[in-house]
């Protein structure tokens, strides 16, 4: 049925076929090689694949390797994609002829760190001042800096510009537990771990994992499976659930906290940052620097290798990240999330059976699970196979206790296919169930709503739920033409031309607004504005069987009542 919204997922396949545009073909012709490896080099720079970018620098600085604008952008684009010891030679040089840079000392600072050469990477990070692309963070860094060569008090207090910000209450808590305990201060770590306990359950998973690790470490394992438990109450998801057992072992937990381990936790701590500022998963490339470098001290943060997947799948970038998800290995907490993750790219990236082969070996290999088989539902629907979709759906829900999950969302996508599928009895009692799981959710009562009056049943009903939906999203699009078309349905046009104007100027592009907007406009005698509208609907390739009522409707108009 074309006036029911599908809520198919869109494709970023068209920024994934820009990146692979960048031709290597260029670097054949020795004349021109110098620029068209650079040339390439931006276009993939532009495109956020810094792989691809980092492989055309070096393929230009072969040809000219005293351009320091290129050795700056070589050094950004290898440590963006991971390769820190090929973006190292590349840093080293860029900061001797920029000894005001901020990144480039960084990352080398991070790699002596890495192995031991506390003094060295601390007299680089202590030279970093001014404006830079640490920011607040920098006293973070320079703390952990500090740790190994000096006495605690000089360590601790250099994380004193967070102390008493409520912004940066959870960082300086976890920091201060850390390093309280890198020194043997054990009773004064206790205390910050305990205070971030007792609110773990409204912080990150990340989070949790510092707190527990720390309590375990300090013989509070009853303390930390509490810890585990307040943050299951609130976020208690079978995805979630190999992580929350982990954190309650204490043989999974670090022996002790070691230097690497404070800077890569701080390293962390300046991506979450970012990520908060920009509201979106990182933020900016730059962001990534920072993750990389926090995996270079420790590779056993694979919470963050998922977070860096999710960015590059953000810009598009779906080998990269499903190289980072494949490195998270079967016996991590978080294969399972990877897993999912990895099958959600390669669908984005229309490799739809590669996604299904991928979901149903999960599903194979963990028979209780139904996340991965609800994936696959959701995958066939949003490719419009609703038929294939309801069955898959409904070996999902085999495996919830009594085949009924506690979800309204699960209830509600299903029901989404059975409609389309034509099977309308057993969808409208998904979309009961769903409401009576969640009464007042404005995408069901607006689905339901609608539904109702496209079969032109309970229409007074359909309309006071559609209402409803409208006063919890009152800027929705597609609510508003609801509404509008409850208003046509019950004869009152001019009210009806109201809202469906204002539902065309929020989706002009949806075409059946636009021909419902015909519809109304024909009822109150404007007839010329009525073809024009639903000439624009069939411009928007509409379904077959809606295109022949338009174009029946602008050859003979509406039927007058």
């Amino acid at each position: 049925m074309t006036q029911i919204r599908s809520f198919a997922a869109s494709t970023l396949a068209g920024i994934a076929a820009l990146t692979l545009a960048t031709a290597p073909v260029f670097a054949e012709s020795e004349p021109t090689g110098l620029a068209a490896s650079y040339l390439s080099a931006i276009h993939a720079q532009a495109v956020n694949d810094s792989e691809a970018a980092a492989f055309y620098l070096d393929e230009a600085l072969k040809i000219d390797p005293e351009n320091r604008s290129m050795v700056f952008r070589a050094f950004l684009q290898k440590a963006q994609s991971g390769d820190i010891e090929g973006a190292l030679p590349y840093a080293e040089s860029a900061y001797s002829d920029r000894p005001s840079l901020s990144l480039a000392p960084l990352l080398i600072a991070t790699t002596h760190y890495g192995v031991g050469r506390f003094q060295e990477a601390a007299t680089l990070i202590e030279g970093i001042s001014g404006p830079n692309n640490i920011g607040l963070s920098l006293p973070l860094v320079r703390a952990w800096a500090r740790a190994p060569i000096t006495d605690y008090s000089k360590a601790l207090a250099t994380l004193a510009p967070y102390e008493g910000r409520a912004e940066w209450r959870v960082l300086y808590a976890m920091m201060s537990g850390m390093m309280n305990e890198y020194y043997g201060r054990d009773e004064a770590a206790l205390v910050y771990y305990r205070a971030l306990a007792e609110t773990v359950n409204t912080q990150p998973l990340s989070v949790l994992r510092v707190v527990a690790e720390g309590l375990h470490r300090l013989g509070k394992s009853d303390e930390a499976v509490a810890a585990v438990a307040r943050f299951r109450e609130q976020r208690n998801s079978i995805i979630w659930a190999a992580y929350l057992t982990k954190y309650e072992d204490p043989k999974q937990a670090p022996e002790a906290v070691t230097a690497q381990m404070g800077m890569a936790e701080a390293l962390y701590s300046i991506t979450r940052t970012r990520m908060a500022t920009a509201r979106r998963s990182f933020g900016t490339q730059t962001s990534l620097i920072y993750a990389h470098l926090a995996l270079h001290l420790n590779p056993d943060l694979n919470l963050l290798r998922r977070e860096i997947a999710d960015a590059m799948s953000n810009w598009g970038q779906y080998d990269s990240a499903n190289d980072m998800l494949r490195s998270i290995k079967r016996d991590e907490p978080g294969y399972l999330v990877a897993r999912l993750r990895l099958a959600e790219n390669l669908e984005r990236d229309d490799k739809t059976d590669e996604a299904i082969d991928l979901l149903e070996d999960l599903a194979r290999r963990r028979p209780t699970l139904p996340e991965p088989l609800v994936s696959v539902g959701d995958i066939l629907r949003n490719r419009e196979r609703f038929a294939e979709a309801v069955d898959v759906y409904d070996r999902a829900f085999e495996r919830y206790p009594n085949g009924a999950p506690e979800s309204w969302a699960m209830h509600f996508t299903r029901g989404i296919a059975l409609e389309r599928a034509q099977m309308w009895d057993r969808a409208e009692d998904d979309f009961k169930r769903a409401l009576k799981l969640n009464p007042e959710e404005a995408s069901v009562l607006n689905y339901l709503g609608y539904s109702w009056l496209d079969r032109g049943k309970n229409v007074t009903e359909a309309r006071e739920m559609i209402e409803l939906a409208l006063s919890k999203k009152p800027q929705d699009g597609y609510i508003i033409d609801s509404l509008g078309w409850a208003m046509f349905l019950m004869g009152e046009y001019d009210n009806a031309v109201a809202q469906l104007e204002r539902a065309v100027a929020m989706n002009p592009s949806d075409p059946t607004i636009n021909e419902h907007l015909g519809d109304a406009y024909w009822k109150v005698g404007r007839e010329s504005e009525a073809r024009f509208q639903w000439r624009r609907a069939l411009s928007m390739e509409p379904e077959t069987d809606q295109a022949e009522d338009i174009r029946e409707k602008m050859l003979r108009g509406l039927a007058q009542n």
